[in-house]
């Protein structure tokens, strides 16, 4: 039996006008949370284009120029979980058509940045969504 590792994934902060857009987790862990869009990151991927895959196939936005914001760590050890994520922050804001979920998300819609503090604080986010997008927005 091979030993159990970290899964190594990716998610994108996507901005509009004080706004960020999350999407609802359809999936454990954390299913039924709001979190920033992403997922697994593929053999042989690079972290970018896994960004702009995984923002693509739940959300339907393409992306152009994004950067890389910040590695964070989620463990979840009721569900035996644990990952490294690369966050990534699109450089334009989202001017485009509303974003539609697909793939594992049940729910896609932008929400103030100002009320993701409070959405954690009540469970309804994934853990440390709050700094991240605040990070985000002050870049």
């Amino acid at each position: 039996m091979s030993p159990r590792r970290p899964l190594l994934g990716v998610s994108v902060c996507l901005l509009r006008a004080g706004e960020v857009c999350l999407v609802r987790r359809g999936r454990a862990p954390w299913a039924g949370a709001w979190s920033l869009p992403g997922g697994r990151v593929e053999f042989g991927e690079r972290l970018e284009n896994a960004a702009r895959r995984e923002m693509r196939e739940e959300t339907g936005v393409e992306l152009e120029a994004i950067e890389l914001l910040r590695l964070h760590e989620s463990i979840d050890p009721d569900h035996d979980a644990h990952a490294v994520i690369a966050v990534f922050r699109s450089l334009a804001e989202w001017n485009g058509a509303a974003v539609e979920a697909a793939d594992d998300a049940e729910e896609a819609r932008f929400f103030p940045v100002n009320d993701v503090r409070a959405m954690e604080a009540e469970g309804r986010t994934t853990p440390g969504l709050a700094a991240i997008v605040e990070e985000a927005a002050v870049r």
